[in-house]
């Protein structure tokens, strides 16, 4: 298929009109809204920006939001989901025919939007090299989630050798990627997750506890306990959920404590927030969204994440943690898999030959 829709190009000249596939909304709801559709392939500023043909996008709980019609994409965004991908980088679309692009640079990136698509537009500042021992697929799983991940624990929570970290969703991309990023700073996690298989997972990549919040309501209580933080507290909660878990996070946060937001999956509703508790504890609540963030934080943040993380992932020392592979085709089974809640790492996409140009 590929090598017929280029010598077609080649045929009828690079100057016919061509269009790639990307996968967008029609309205919002379930995953049945989701659809393939025809785009123009991206203009970009080559001083600053640069195009990618996509070998492999990822899914995130941001998508899922995103198509609920409750995160849209910012100004001037595509409509197109995804936040990272990993593919080949493309210096003009010429490099197309006959598959030439395939000798360039392998890179993956986060972006704004338009990953799930056969070339994606990204800024120059958020494109890395992919570290030569990883595939496409676990490429693709790293921009987005990583990175958050590394400014959760990094620079937001100012993490410290010795530090206790409550994680929240711990078995998801993020949770997994900061378990990691935790013990490699020689801290302590306890992972906060909904099932048994879960918390053996997140055991496995290096947390010291993990607590089944659906048997443990009160989960503060094994936080503070004798042989976990000796009634500490956590130093860092990385709180993905926020509404459901206010009141035992709040019990859990040490003096001084960091507790991060970064999505409201338990809903953005709370119990009158007991603010004399905050003062006495000294603590620090602070609220993210790296999608929303300048150009020049996630150039700053991209680059020292890929100085200080990524040759790790050559040496073993961090994995990329994948779910399950769907081809992008499949998307809407994608989706249907990460709200059933029970992955462990990431949902992939992988962009089939089938997925690639329309004459």
């Amino acid at each position: 298929v590929h090598g017929m829709i280029m010598r077609n190009i080649l045929r009828r000249g690079l100057s016919t009109t061509i269009t790639m596939k990307g996968v967008a909304c029609e309205g919002f709801g379930g995953p049945e809204v989701l659809k393939i559709k025809e785009y123009p392939i991206p203009t970009y500023d080559p001083k600053t920006e640069c195009l990618i043909k996509v070998e492999a996008s990822a899914l995130n709980r941001a998508d899922v939001v995103q198509r609920k019609g409750n995160y849209p994409p910012p100004k001037g965004v595509t409509d197109i989901l995804g936040l990272e991908c990993a593919g080949y980088l493309l210096n003009n679309i010429s490099e197309l025919k006959n598959g030439a692009y395939k000798k360039n640079k392998r890179v993956m990136a986060i972006l704004p939007g338009g990953g799930n698509a056969t070339i994606a537009k990204a800024n120059k500042g958020e494109v890395m090299d992919i570290p030569s021992k990883l595939s496409f697929e676990e490429a693709a799983s790293i921009p987005e989630t990583w990175i958050t991940a590394y400014q959760l624990v990094h620079w937001l929570g100012q993490i410290k050798e010795g530090d206790n970290v409550l994680i929240h969703a711990g078995a998801s991309g993020v949770g997994t990627s900061a378990i990691q990023l935790v013990k490699h700073a020689k801290a302590n996690s306890i992972s906060v997750c909904s099932s048994a298989k879960k918390i053996s997972a997140c055991i496995a990549l290096g947390a010291s506890l993990g607590i089944n919040y659906k048997e443990t309501k009160e989960f503060s209580k094994e936080v503070l306990k004798k042989g976990t933080t000796n009634g500490h507290g956590a130093d860092i909660i990385l709180d993905c959920v926020v509404g459901t878990h206010f009141e035992e996070n709040l019990k859990s946060l040490a003096e001084e404590g960091r507790w991060v937001i970064y999505g409201f999956m338990g809903g953005s509703k709370i119990p009158p927030p007991k603010l004399t508790v905050f003062f006495a504890k000294r603590a620090t609540i602070t609220f993210t969204s790296l999608r929303m963030r300048t150009q020049a934080y996630r150039d700053k943040l991209v680059a020292e994440f890929a100085k200080e993380k990524l040759p790790q992932f050559n040496n073993g020392s961090l994995k990329p943690i994948i779910d399950q592979i769907f081809s992008i085709n499949d998307v809407i089974n994608a989706h249907k898999r990460m709200e059933s809640n029970e992955t462990i790492g990431k949902i992939i996409l992988r962009v089939d030959q089938q997925f690639i140009l329309i004459i």
